[in-house]
């Protein structure tokens, strides 16, 4: 499996390793609320792997309230997966789990050693009973864990069981937080150049804010370019114009908030 270098890259104790396969009948019954899901997990999911249990027994770390075991789950596509499909089946498997999930997988789309690590906050639907709701989700981008660049060989050494900071080890929901936040800090890699793990929980929602905030901008900014594209009235195209520099410059500013400071040594 491609994706074989991210899922030992959290570097579990023994104890946790389950390697169980999820037979594809059991998501069809749990995860799949319509004809048209059960028909998407049929084209497009291969194989689901449940690879480890991290709970208060295996790791070490306690529980908090209902969550009481995060769930290291390894899922294999066929090839012909389109991209939205990946997406959907992705949320259907999240949704099914009634843990929160460290969800690994592979092979993306448009590449076939591409691997990546989905996790999802949920709550428990008010409306049915057992089911599940995504509140917020973080997607890594597909890439080869066994050929990463350098950034991404950094997020890599940053999943270790035993290098997340004390305060994910507080408690499971600070854990599985902890992984969110890196997942958020290879995204920023991405536009910085440099992966650095977010040193506070403060820091770590401000990244997530801010990328959230230029993603939007991203939309506001393709919107502006089509209309200013289409438009026939010079004093109209004139004004888009302006309106796309606005936002390019409001994306370079955003930009600008996602550069680690350097680090400064303990006095």
């Amino acid at each position: 499996m491609s994706a074989d270098a991210l899922i030992h890259a959290f570097r579990l104790p023994e104890q946790a390793l389950v390697a169980q396969r999820i037979a594809k009948k059991l998501l069809l019954q749990q995860g799949a609320p319509t004809a048209a899901d059960k028909r998407l997990i049929a084209d497009t999911l291969d194989e689901l792997w449940w690879q480890a249990a991290l709970k208060p027994t295996t790791v070490g770390v306690p529980a908090l309230g209902d969550t009481i075991e995060l769930a290291l789950v390894a899922v294999q596509l066929r090839p012909a997966a389109g991209a939205a499909q990946a997406r959907r089946l992705l949320q259907l498997i999240h949704r099914a789990i009634p843990y929160p999930v460290l969800l690994v997988a592979h092979p993306l789309p448009g590449a076939a050693a591409g691997a990546l690590l989905s996790l999802a906050h949920k709550r428990a639907s008010l409306g049915e009973a057992g089911q599940w709701v995504l509140a917020e989700a973080a997607q890594t981008h597909a890439f080869d864990p066994a050929r990463p660049s350098a950034d991404e060989a950094a997020f890599l050494a940053s999943l270790a069981l035993e290098r997340m900071p004390r305060s994910a080890l507080v408690d499971l929901a600070a854990l599985y937080q902890g992984y969110a936040d890196r997942v958020t800090a290879l995204a920023v890699a991405q536009l910085t150049g440099c992966f650095a793990a977010p040193g506070s929980a403060a820091q770590a929602a401000a990244q997530r804010e801010a990328l959230a905030e230029r993603q939007r901008v991203q939309h506001e900014l393709a919107a502006a370019r089509g209309a200013a594209n289409r438009a026939r009235q010079l004093n109209r195209r004139v004004e888009l114009n302006l309106l796309v520099q606005r936002l390019q410059g409001r994306v370079r500013q955003i930009d600008g908030t996602l550069n680690p400071e350097p680090h400064r040594p303990t006095p």
